[in-house]
């Protein structure tokens, strides 16, 4: 009986660690191929209904569209690397808006000193929630109180009539100006040579070590991210020109990629993500990496206010309200950060943001119902952290209790 049910006891061992093991193989893969073979799904079904969404001028919208959504969910990705979570940043955005609006419009202060004053304020209301979180409460609840507060305290910052118009002011200019032709080329030209430099310099890095280094892993990258410039800038620049809006968001994005590996202080970041006790027993400071990375929320907030009064022309109560924060926090998750910390990438906050950005356009374009957006994100949500799970705890199962 013994040798008759040894192997029928041990086969399913024996799926378990296979399925285990493509498990751990698809958490350590790069999680954006998922990603953009989603958001090439996604594409195909809207274009296949309108043949309009692919067009020079929608997809010019769609990348004015998420531009908010993408550097508020850059910030999200610096909290959430460290196992933390904000549920605030959206309304705070509104209220860096109204700050920084108020003082250049109302106050009529230079434009440079407004958006100085928003950014600080972002960090402000950020470095205190720090702290308390730091004291020992949670984060979800530290931020959905500040989400609470910050609700009356736009009803402070702004004016009486509770509106702010920028329009026809230097404010207005952050959304509407826009990069010609030649010189958008000419940063495709420049942001290509900068990859291949760096592209290079990494080889040489391994082949001086000693390790195995094939030049297709040099060329192959250097030419996707090539027609990915030179493509976007030739689509962008049918229209008006290359937004700066985009702009922005590309420095921020390249700001945050460099801080997050190739310095000391992504290292940390990760490793306070991944197991904050262990980080806390190596010498790392656990409180001061929260602490940057809800400040560098503050600033990514801050940011995506502005731009996005500068885009609407004003700022109001609404500012930052509406399913503004959903969205930023499904598109750092869709995009491949994790909710349990220490895993992802900047570039996630990129990703997911044309993910989210995608579905709300084409359904907008169809004319369809609000509710259908709303389902179509949420289902996304609810997959993309399923995933998550799944990666996180090695195994399809639910563990034992």
């Amino acid at each position: 009986m013994s040798i008759s049910t040894s192997p029928a006891a041990g086969a399913p061992a024996a799926r378990r660690t296979s399925v285990g093991r493509a498990i751990e193989s698809a958490a350590r893969a790069h999680r954006s191929i998922p990603v953009l073979v989603v958001l090439a799904i996604i594409w195909t079904v809207f274009y296949s209904q309108n043949s309009a969404y692919l067009s020079f001028q929608n997809l010019t919208n769609l990348t004015l569209q998420i531009v908010t959504t993408a550097i508020l969910a850059l910030g999200v990705v610096f909290v959430l690397l460290v196992g933390e979570i904000d549920l605030s940043s959206a309304v705070l955005s509104g209220v860096c808006a109204a700050v920084a609006a108020g003082l250049t419009v109302n106050s009529g202060l230079p434009l440079p000193v407004g958006i100085a004053a928003g950014v600080v304020a972002g960090m402000a209301v950020t470095f205190v929630e720090a702290q308390v979180i730091m004291f020992g409460i949670p984060s979800l609840i530290v931020t959905l109180g500040g989400m609470v507060i910050l609700q009356g305290l736009i009803l402070v910052v702004l004016p009486p009539e509770f509106t702010v118009s920028v329009a026809g002011t230097p404010f207005a200019e952050i959304a509407s100006t826009t990069i010609p032709a030649g010189s958008s080329y000419a940063l495709a030209a420049a942001g290509t040579v900068a990859f291949v430099a760096y592209r290079l310099f990494q080889h040489r890095e391994r082949l001086s070590t000693g390790a195995s280094a094939s030049v297709a892993a040099v060329v192959l990258p250097c030419v996707i991210v090539a027609a990915v410039l030179f493509g976007g800038v030739f689509t962008l620049t049918q229209q008006r020109g290359l937004p700066l809006p985009l702009l922005i968001l590309t420095a921020m994005l390249l700001i945050a990629w460099y801080a997050t590996t190739q310095t000391r202080y992504g290292i940390h970041l990760y490793a306070v993500g991944g197991d904050r006790e262990a980080a806390q027993r190596a010498g790392i400071p656990v409180r001061r990496m929260v602490l940057y990375s809800f400040l560098v929320l503050g600033v990514c907030a801050a940011v995506a206010g502005m731009v996005d009064a500068s885009r609407q022309l004003g700022v109001s109560v609404t500012s930052g309200s509406g399913p503004l924060m959903l969205n930023a926090i499904a598109a750092a998750v869709v995009g491949g950060t994790s909710l349990f910390g220490g895993r992802g990438s900047i570039w996630s906050a990129l990703l997911g943001a044309l993910v989210i950005g995608s579905i709300n356009n084409g359904v907008q374009l169809l004319g369809l119902s609000t509710e259908v957006q709303y389902f179509a994100t949420g289902s996304v949500l609810i997959v993309a952290v399923a995933i998550d799970v799944v990666l996180a705890r090695g195994s399809l199962l639910p563990r034992r209790r």
